[in-house]
């Protein structure tokens, strides 16, 4: 297994990098956001690795900028039918905050809407990672959207626990709870606006 590369960047494409290590150098597939990344060619650069080998025995490397980034690559293809190439497709399309956070509100369109994903392998990825993620283990600075979810993730909970006990299902009172929290609200202050949104 190769974790990270650590060299010289020799090389750019639309989707793979080339990286000299020690004389040798390797072709890494990249995700838009570590290609972002990435130094001008010719500049010292490390990024973290994914090593596939298919069924025809075809070695590929998978780069990405980030420990975080390369653990939801590998939580994307525990998910039945998403391969190594699906998952860099997914983490190509949007910012891994905005994909973290649709898989912990069960939002199909943001993972559905990538090139080549659809909406029923986005609805199979949600229901086989909702219960695995842990919003805290993706969260990077500056990342405004997961550190959101994250802050409001115990309060939205305890909201919709007491929103159940008023009457309403679990669903339905999980998403009243997730409609009514802004950033920093305590359960309380959730379970205000959605009583005040259910009297009208």
């Amino acid at each position: 297994m190769i974790g990270f590369l650590n060299g010289i960047l020799t090389d750019k494409d639309y989707d793979n990098v080339t990286i000299e290590c020690n004389g040798v150098g390797f072709l890494v597939y990249v995700t838009n956001s570590c290609m972002v990344d990435l130094p001008s060619v010719g500049e010292q650069v490390k990024i973290y690795t994914y090593l596939n080998i298919n069924k025809e025995n075809e070695i590929s490397l998978f780069g990405f900028s980030s420990r975080e980034e390369k653990r939801l690559f590998l939580q994307l293809i525990t998910v039945s039918g998403v391969g190594s190439k699906t998952a860099l497709q997914i983490l190509s399309c949007e910012r891994m905050g905005v994909i973290v956070n649709s898989i912990i509100n069960e939002d199909p369109n943001v993972i559905g809407s990538c090139k080549g994903i659809g909406k029923k392998t986005a609805e199979r990825i949600i229901l086989e990672l909702k219960d695995k993620i842990k919003p805290f283990d993706y969260i990077l600075p500056n990342d405004n959207i997961l550190t959101a979810t994250v802050e409001n993730n115990q309060a939205i909970e305890d909201a919709s626990v007491v929103l159940m006990s008023l009457g309403l299902n679990r669903n339905k009172a999980m998403e009243l709870a997730k409609q009514c929290a802004e950033k920093h609200d305590t359960a309380e202050q959730i379970v205000a606006k959605a009583l005040h949104q259910i009297g009208g």
